[in-house]
């Protein structure tokens, strides 16, 4: 709270208004989450936080029951309010701006676009609305303010990231024993998600999958209830998630003896995935970093499927972030974080393919989450990290 208050202080505001709408998985709830403990479960909120006093989150309307939750889950925030009938979200925020004495002050808005994700997530009408009942205030867009201030985690919230890391593992493990000839590919994706929730994770998360003997590694979304047979790859992307903090991870498995091709693609993606562990150390450039992981992919005549950075934590797709396959958009995410710094958490991803093999049309996934501290990156997961040979 000292932190974002400072902040606050540098950029002359007076109070912060966090819109949490539970979108992409719930990655659009990560500021308000982070500055008020309350949240998950696609609870849709919003936080009065001033630069002085206590904060307020408001929640949905309809549920009495939700305020009374909330404050028996943390002690972080005591003023819980809940969204009277079905008017407007602007008729409680407002009334509590005016409370507070900010009518005519400099309020940052957050969710209204940032570099990191341009189209925002504050609703138009509420927008319109605050604008219109608050003449005098000066609405200011904070862009990517509280992303800056979360992309540096905390010892606490890395442990939370550590039991979302074992989260995955128990998912990644799960697959490997249930993954056979005739079982079908739903019931392995639902028992690694029941794996994920029954040890104390949380939904919504993300979790991609594709079966198939030759599968395309991008994209693909969902299982079928197709029985996997002998020779399938098995393909996924897996954001385990406890207390709202999410890691990242893939796999390739392969039910018997995958083909060469196979091996040899995901060979590349380790190799790669070791070269960027020598460089991920503190100071040292981002892009210096991937540009020379790029050149072991190259060296290997191996094409980029997807190839990069992002930033973890209560949300996916955070600073830093740099990647290969939409560098255009990475951009401005690029310049704002330069060096590698203690305390980031991203996700690794290298998802590979041979354009010389099947038109390229095929390849093999693989991605870490990776925590930099004060000497060496460290990867958070503790699985595996070869090619998942499933013996028949």
């Amino acid at each position: 709270m000292a932190e974002i208050r400072n902040v606050m202080k540098q950029r002359n505001l007076d109070c912060l208004l966090l819109c949490g709408a539970p979108m992409k998985f719930d990655f659009t709830l990560a500021n308000t989450r982070y500055v008020s403990h309350v949240g998950g479960n696609s609870t849709f909120t919003f936080v009065v936080f001033p630069l002085e006093g206590e904060p307020t989150c408001f929640l949905e309307s309809g549920a009495a029951s939700l305020a009374d939750y909330f404050s028996r889950a943390q002690n972080w925030i005591k003023d819980l309010r809940v969204k009277k009938g079905q008017g407007s979200w602007a008729d409680g925020l407002v009334s509590r701006l005016k409370d507070l004495g900010l009518e005519n002050k400099n309020i940052g808005v957050d969710g209204l676009g940032s570099p990191l994700d341009p189209n925002g997530w504050f609703p138009h009408t509420l927008y319109v609305k605050l604008v219109e009942s608050l003449p005098k205030a000066t609405i200011v867009n904070t862009k990517d303010m509280v992303e800056r201030i979360r992309a540096i985690k905390s010892s606490e919230e890395i442990e939370f990231l550590e039991k979302a890391a074992g989260l995955g593992d128990l998912m990644i493990e799960t697959c490997s024993r249930v993954a056979r000839p005739g079982v079908r590919e739903s019931e392995v994706y639902g028992k690694m998600r029941e794996a994920m929730i029954s040890n104390g994770g949380e939904d919504p998360t993300l979790f991609l999958w594709a079966s198939d003997a030759h599968p395309l590694p991008h994209p693909f979304k969902f299982p079928t209830t197709r029985p996997l047979e002998k020779g399938d790859l098995i393909i996924f992307e897996i954001h385990p998630k406890y207390g709202g903090y999410l890691t990242h991870v893939e796999r390739t498995f392969c039910l018997g003896e995958p083909e060469k091709e196979f091996l040899d693609i995901y060979d590349g993606c380790l190799a790669a995935f070791s070269r960027g562990m020598e460089l991920f150390t503190p100071g040292r450039k981002i892009s210096e970093a991937m540009g020379e992981v790029k050149n072991v992919i190259q060296s290997r005549e191996l094409g980029i499927c997807e190839c990069g950075i992002h930033g973890h934590g209560l949300t996916s797709l955070d600073y830093p972030r740099y990647r290969h396959h939409v560098i255009q958009i990475d951009t401005n995410a690029i310049d704002s974080f330069e060096v590698f710094k203690p305390g980031m958490v991203f996700a690794f991803n290298i998802d590979l393919v041979n354009p010389r093999w099947r038109n390229g049309d095929t390849g093999c996934v693989f991605a870490e989450t990776v925590a930099i501290t004060d000497e060496k990156p460290r990867r958070l997961h503790r699985f595996p990290i070869d090619f998942q040979i499933i013996n028949l």
